[in-house]
């Protein structure tokens, strides 16, 4: 008897919590927040969440062979540079910050983030080699720490695990860009990110009071 309670338990507590689907996850709005000047060099921050540039439509299962095309205005985000060419952003821009508020359709578990690099060749220097990740539900109250980007592969996406953090809204800033390799590094930018995870399911009130009447008759005929 107890066997078969705990098991119908925990089928009940199953059919519940059942995992939504992996998904895009989409974006509301996203808002440059950083205290560099944004300056419009090839487009708006919302160049970067709006799959301009990409090769097909973005799915969870061809997230890592989908390409982007070369920078271009309107398909990615840069920086000016204000050290000049051959000079370090980073060490150039007076330790002001560049960062994106992104506030999501939804709360979600966020399992990846994957990004597009703004260069390549001559320009590779100037794509981010570090971002630090803020997050939350109607706040930035938590954050991932330092995260590192490689060098980008031509036109192909690079993809981070974020392990399942809960949030509506995330916070990227750009802490530094791959200076010295190669080309570049005079400027930073991004061409194209993106988010996948699933829905953070919530029981409707109608499920959660079945759960519980459920797990009451369970306890009272093991009392029996």
């Amino acid at each position: 008897m107890k066997i078969k309670s705990t098991c119908a338990l925990a089928l009940t507590f199953g059919m519940l919590a059942a995992t939504n689907a992996a998904v895009i996850i989409d974006a509301t709005n996203i808002t440059y927040t950083g205290t560099f000047p944004e300056g419009a060099v090839l487009g708006p921050a919302t160049t970067i969440t709006n799959d301009s540039g990409l090769s097909e439509d973005l799915t969870p299962a061809n997230i890592g062979t989908v390409t982007h095309d070369s920078f271009n205005a309107g398909n990615a985000w840069v920086s000016t540079d204000p050290g000049g060419s051959g000079s370090d952003f980073f060490a150039n821009n007076g330790g002001l910050t560049v960062s994106f508020d992104i506030i999501f359709t939804d709360t979600y578990n966020v399992d990846t983030l994957s990004t597009w690099g703004y260069g390549w060749n001559a320009d590779v220097g100037n794509n981010a080699s570090a971002i630090t990740i803020d997050y939350g539900v109607g706040n930035f109250a938590s954050t991932t720490g330092s995260l590192a980007l490689p060098v980008p592969t031509w036109q192909e996406s690079d993809t981070i695990n974020l392990g399942g953090i809960v949030a509506d809204r995330v916070r990227i800033t750009i802490t530094d860009n791959h200076f010295g390799a190669s080309g570049g590094g005079d400027r930073v930018g991004i061409s194209e990110l993106a988010f996948v995870g699933d829905v953070v399911a919530v029981p409707e009130p109608s499920s959660a009071a079945l759960l519980g009447l459920g797990g009451l008759s369970l306890i009272l005929r093991r009392r029996k």
